[in-house]
């Protein structure tokens, strides 16, 4: 149990780190949040940070949803910063029937693969929580994806080629070749630099969005180039004119990109096609 508290505060440490995300929901709340009346849904709330901004902006009652063990920390810091009026829920929001209802629902269940920890599941559930005429933030997100031509990250993780001692480690190269990684992919990394990500996948939440998500992308290669896997990001409209991106081109935050090695890399002439389609399999 320890160690599981330990992994998620120390997630919790780079999201507090971050300043860039820090400050973007802290923008957001500012125009959402009508003193002595806004009541919120903070759903996977974490240590309770953007309940806390809510509160000192003035909301009425702030809700936190969140069934890890970090919510009695929530708690703690609740009562050290004199914080009254936020109700903790140790439970995933899906669980919990009859909510009570809120003007605003604030999700930052984001990850470096958008939506590795369930976001839409847990948008599309809890927009029951919502007032007629309520705010859900974030609004809409776009997943992002460009080729990947330089060998540098291909090269750190194909590691199977070069095991030696006589050994075939093929079947290992193949089970991580598809795969996704996690990495900090620099513009240097993408052809044209990144400027030329196409948008693969679109979510509006002011629709019922679906949780399998499917989509594709083309490129007319421009110089003769290689190409070792496709780079995946996004971008998280929280309201108009408020965004969070992971984007290469974008101010660092604390999340990087997804890596899609190809098994093996392509060798690309000027003015050939380069078309892929993605789907994300169903949890």
């Amino acid at each position: 149990m320890r160690a599981i508290l330990f992994a998620v505060i120390e997630l919790q440490q780079k999201l507090l780190g971050d300043k860039i995300r820090n400050e973007a929901f802290y923008e957001v709340l500012k125009i959402v949040i009508k003193k002595g009346e806004s009541v919120v849904a903070d759903v996977g709330s974490g240590t309770g940070f953007l309940s806390f901004l809510a509160s000192r902006l003035g909301a009425k009652e702030c809700h936190l949803y969140e069934y890890s063990n970090v919510g009695e920390i929530g708690e703690k810091l609740a009562l050290a910063n004199k914080i009254i009026n936020c109700h903790f829920i140790q439970k995933h929001s899906v669980e919990v029937k009859n909510p009570p209802k809120a003007d605003v629902i604030i999700s930052e269940t984001l990850g470096n693969y958008a939506l590795e920890e369930n976001i839409i599941e847990s948008i599309e559930d809890s927009k029951r929580f919502l007032k007629p005429g309520g705010v859900i933030i974030p609004q809409k997100i776009e997943q992002f994806i460009a080729p990947v031509t330089s060998p540098r990250i291909f090269d750190e993780m194909n590691v199977w080629d070069s095991v030696g001692y006589d050994l075939d480690f093929g079947i290992a190269r193949e089970a991580a070749l598809n795969n996704m990684y996690v990495y900090k992919i620099l513009p240097k990394d993408l052809m044209d630099g990144g400027k030329s990500a196409v948008v693969w996948d679109k979510i509006d939440f002011s629709k019922q969005e679906k949780s399998v998500r499917k989509g594709s992308a083309k490129w007319r290669i421009e110089k003769d180039c290689t190409i070792y896997g496709l780079a995946v990001w996004w971008n998280a409209n929280l309201i108009r004119g408020i965004n969070i991106s992971t984007s290469p081109l974008a101010p660092a935050t604390h999340w990087d990109q997804i890596f899609l090695p190809l098994t093996a890399p392509i060798s690309a002439k000027k003015g050939q096609i380069l078309e892929v389609s993605l789907k994300e399999k169903g949890n």
